[in-house]
């Protein structure tokens, strides 16, 4: 009873510093919150958190495994793949990806000094980065082969999965530079990216599947 009540704690206590990290790091710039702010916030002693995380860059790669495993969880991409309407998923995969998105916000926002900061979190989004970018030339041609996008993409599908992933991941940190990372800058990747990458090259097929309403 003893060993429980000891382990439910110390999880309670892992969240709450990390729920605490997020929230100060939404608000903040990340490199203006110290692990004595996350502390304090947490209504905790430092000694507390460093018996939990070594430093703040331990915390920041927890929070960036937390979205990853979300992300993952959600399985866009085999959604896509079952779905009855591809084009009209896609659509609402960027929706619940705009919600996450924006729920760790900072990891866009300060993407490139966190990763310049942390080697084991640069290492890791790498290593994520690839696999997205595999499964966004999949997906395309996916939809090539589904006779949704015209098959005129497959000449540069590498190249255009990379894109795919630079306007989805990137978008917030252009965004930053002129204001917060809001719930609209997210909309706006999202309209920029169907505006551009998706809809002018539609098949006729596509097109019906995008005007069918639901």
């Amino acid at each position: 009873m003893i060993k429980y009540t000891m382990e439910k704690k110390k999880i309670s206590t892992i969240d709450k510093i990390k729920n605490t990290a997020l929230k100060l790091f939404n608000e903040n710039d990340t490199l203006s919150i110290s692990t004595n702010h996350i502390a304090k916030a947490a209504a905790i002693s430092p000694g507390n958190l460093y018996y939990h995380f070594k430093n703040k860059e331990e915390i920041i790669l927890s929070l960036y495994i937390d979205l990853s495993q979300i992300y993952s969880s959600q399985k866009s991409f085999e959604m896509i793949r079952i779905s009855s309407n591809p084009i009209k998923q896609l659509q609402l995969n960027f929706d619940k990806m705009g919600e996450l998105f924006y729920e760790y916000r900072f990891l866009l926002r300060d993407s490139m000094v966190i990763m310049a900061l942390n080697p084991s979190l640069k290492e890791l989004f790498v290593k994520n980065q690839q696999k997205r970018i595999l499964q966004i030339q999949d997906i395309l041609e996916f939809f090539v082969n589904e006779n949704i996008l015209v098959s005129s993409i497959k000449q540069h599908l590498e190249k255009r999965a990379r894109l795919h992933w630079f306007i989805t991941s990137y978008w917030q940190v252009f965004a930053s530079t002129t204001g917060d990372v809001t719930k609209e800058s997210i909309k706006e990747a999202k309209e920029v990216f169907f505006e551009f990458m998706i809809y002018p090259y539609l098949t006729t097929k596509g097109k019906n599947l995008l005007n069918v309403i639901e």
